[in-house]
């Protein structure tokens, strides 16, 4: 007996509602992803033409506990995960040159979020805040008390702030470990020579590479620990910090030299680890060298010892000494990384032209999303994001301690004796740039509403009357709903150009933000001091760090109301569910790939039902995009008995838009070769009200639904059909003749 295999998309439909039947039970798999069939009591187990009907239900993966909200507040590190796949077609040495500098970035991305967790917990914390004399401990006895006696010295304070961002380190090193091996342990088949392409096996086998890229960032991560604490410590040291002070049986110049040699082999750990990332051999999911894993656990084993010997010198009795400002160095390193970032995202950019030029002319690249320049795009999102929630993080934590007398030095007529901490000055500039680049994206979406929309409804209108003839004269109003229903569905291929104008305005507005930060220059010094205009950027600036928080806070609350209501996840599932969909290739403590262990089960239930009288893969929406890596999965025995049916698909209207290197004609035509060849298995529904999916091929692949299915409403009945748009593919009529189709076509002796 065939089977009908239905995947749900990004709203994660429980399996009763995929199967239109009130009792199932699960017959595979577990109850973060399985297969489920209608209960044979039901006496309704079968569907179209006569198949078995199953489900498989993978929305756990991605959803589930309230508790994985969490995972928003890292999407800074899903967004440079995501920067590797946007990248436009290009030969293996432009590939290689893209993963180098995105893995580059998305390394430069854990340091600032170290950084933050350093500036809360050290600068403002231990150095700023604790040091005696500024009030600042004043009707805080928990924080008196941590940083009294043994750990009154600056020295010693740094050593116990340290262990917050050590803490947090250790933190996203279990997560890691946890969720590798939970997603990333399902072990293929079998290899190819090059595990770039979707059908390779190894590109759905992350556990090893992503092992690697954990251990290099933790390396680094404990390593900019280590060189912020030592950094002040052998400065402060070579200055003559143990002059008079009894070191047992050390020396003032041998723990000097003790400070040195941790600095130089801290700085060794650095540069060693973002060099040894760029090299094949490391990060090679099919041929890595033979040295790969050693090196890497070599990096972070020599990380940690490194810490521990690091909070050892910070302990040591120094002679006395008073912290002033900020921590030395911090606010510079903080802006000089910012500047790094940009750099590489700037190469990012130059490489990505180039081979978007190449790309065209050898036809191999048609209307990309962003113009194909969503790698820098989105990866400068990111940094943007991870900026941002830095900024925010830290002006809270210094409004908390110095009671609210930040974050700018503008008098806004507070008392002078009220101590004011200092946080970096680019942090300044994140603020205030994020109230910018949310008013630009304000505007974007006005123009988009205003003038983008409105272009599209002359074509809407003549759609709609092609589809309805008659049927505006008859009722107005309800034309108009068909309408604006295509006008929001094809907007969505128009808004790259408006994106793309505002990414270049934020960008010209970053670059020149940066520039006065490295000079010393923060917002407010832009006006005299004292002046309405000093007034207004500190304004200004206060607003954009408290609209941070909001943000922050925001998007906990979306994540856990999408994983409690579908309705909510309908809206925000689309972008997360494309996102975590790609394996963890530049960032591995970003959320996990779902896919890793969706695509193989996927591949091997489908094998098997296709042994045993055939199997429709049906797939909506994202489910659509499973199957068909399914597919390519499949092994050469299994195609025959496989056909395929995909409805509200974005294959080509967002991956092959988005993703050019990996959904093109090239891999359309291995899909239909897989399916049947010459005379394809394969048949793709689209409507033109879908503001997601669409055509796939030429051929007579794609079949379009008319939508609603009746302008009147039908005999019986006052109301007129719903307008369906992306969703109740399987309320259709025609979807019920095109798996009849596909069924009788596996039934065929020739197939």
């Amino acid at each position: 007996m065939a089977t009908e295999l239905r995947v749900h998309g990004v709203n994660g439909a429980p399996a009763e509602e995929v199967l239109d039947r009130p009792w199932v039970g699960r017959v595979a798999g577990d109850t973060e992803a399985g297969f489920y069939r209608p209960r044979p009591e039901t006496h309704a187990t079968t569907g179209p033409g006569g198949a078995d009907l199953e489900a498989y239900r993978w929305g756990s993966l991605t959803s589930g506990a309230a508790a994985r909200a969490a995972w928003l507040l890292l999407l800074p590190f899903t967004l440079a995960n995501v920067t590797v796949w946007l990248r436009p077609p290009a030969g293996p040495g432009g590939r290689a040159v893209v993963r180098g500098l995105c893995r580059l970035f998305a390394l430069s991305l854990t340091v600032t979020f170290v950084l933050t967790i350093v500036g809360a917990a050290m600068d403002l914390v231990a150095w700023q805040c604790a040091s005696p004399g500024t009030g600042c401990m004043a009707g805080r006895p928990w924080l008196r008390g941590l940083f009294t006696g043994f750990f009154v010295p600056p020295g010693r304070r740094l050593a116990l702030g340290a262990l917050a961002p050590i803490g947090v380190i250790a933190v996203l090193w279990a997560l890691g470990r946890g969720t590798w091996a939970r997603y990333e342990s399902f072990r293929p088949a079998g290899a190819r020579p090059d595990g770039d392409g979707l059908a390779s096996p190894t590109f759905w086998h992350g556990r090893v590479p992503v092992g690697r890229l954990r251990a290099l960032h933790i390396a680094v991560a404990l390593a900019t620990v280590d060189a912020v604490l030592l950094w002040v410590l052998v400065r402060h040291d070579r200055a003559g910090g143990f002059a008079g002070v009894d070191l047992g049986p050390l020396s003032a110049s041998a723990a000097r030299a003790i400070g040195v040699l941790l600095g130089v082999l801290t700085m060794v750990v650095l540069v060693g680890c973002a060099l040894v990332l760029l090299t094949r051999g490391m990060m090679s999911r099919d041929a890595p060298a033979r040295w790969a894993g050693s090196a890497v656990r070599a990096a972070r084993g020599t990380a940690l010892a490194l810490t521990a010997a690091s909070l050892g010198y910070a302990l040591l009795p120094r002679a006395p000494w008073r912290a002033t400002g900020a921590l030395p160095g911090y606010g510079r390193l903080v802006t000089w990384l910012f500047a790094a970032q940009l750099l590489v995202l700037a190469a990012l950019a130059v490489v990505v032209a180039v081979q978007i030029g190449a790309a065209r002319r050898y036809g191999r690249l048609r209307d990309p999303l962003l113009g194909g320049f969503g790698t820098p795009i989105v990866g400068s999102l990111g940094l943007g994001l991870g900026v941002a929630f830095s900024a925010g993080l830290t002006y809270r934590v210094a409004d908390y301690l110095d009671r609210a007398a930040s974050p700018s030095p503008a008098d806004w007529a507070r008392p002078v004796a009220r101590v004011r901490l200092e946080p970096p000055l680019s942090f300044q500039w994140a603020a205030l740039g994020f109230l910018v680049g949310v008013v630009v994206a304000v505007l974007a979406y006005t123009w988009v509403r205003t003038v983008t929309m409105p272009r599209l409804r002359a074509g809407a209108r003549a759609a709609t009357d092609e589809d309805f003839p008659g049927g505006r004269s008859r009722d107005p109003a309800r034309a108009a709903d068909i309408d604006d229903a295509i006008v929001g569905a094809r907007a969505t291929d128009h808004i790259g150009g408006t994106v793309g104008v505002a990414w270049g305005v934020l960008a010209v507005g970053v670059l020149a933000a940066t520039g006065l930060a490295l000079a010393g220059l923060g917002p407010v010094q832009l006006a005299p001091s004292g002046s309405a205009g000093a007034d207004l950027l500190h304004a200004l600036t206060t607003a954009g760090t408290y609209l941070i928080n909001l943000t922050a806070l925001a998007l906990v609350l979306l994540g856990v109301q999408a994983y409690r209501h579908q309705r909510v996840r309908r809206v925000v599932g689309v972008i997360w569910d494309v996102a975590t969909f790609w394996p963890r290739a530049a960032h591995p403590l970003g959320v996990p790939c779902y896919a890793e262990r969706a695509v193989p089960e996927l591949a091997h239930r489908a094998a098997w039902l296709a042994g045993r009288g055939g199997v429709v893969l049906s797939g909506h929406s994202q489910g659509a995009v499973l199957v068909a890596a399914a597919v390519l999965q499949l092994p050469a025995d299994a195609r025959p008995g496989t056909a395929m049916l995909t409805y509200g698909s974005p294959l080509r209207r967002l991956y092959g838009r988005a993703f050019p290197a990996y959904f093109h004609d090239g891999v359309f035509g291995e899909l239909a070769e897989a399916v049947g060849g010459g005379e394809p298995r394969w048949r793709n529904l689209w409507r033109r009200t879908d503001a997601i999916g669409g055509p796939v091929a030429p051929g007579g692949l794609d079949v379009r639904l008319v939508d609603p299915l009746a302008f009147d409403p039908p005999p019986g009945d006052r109301v007129a059909p719903a307008i369906a748009g992306h969703f109740d593919y399987q309320l259709s009529p025609a979807f019920a003749a095109q798996v009849t189709a596909l069924l009788d076509r596996l039934r065929r002796p020739d197939r």
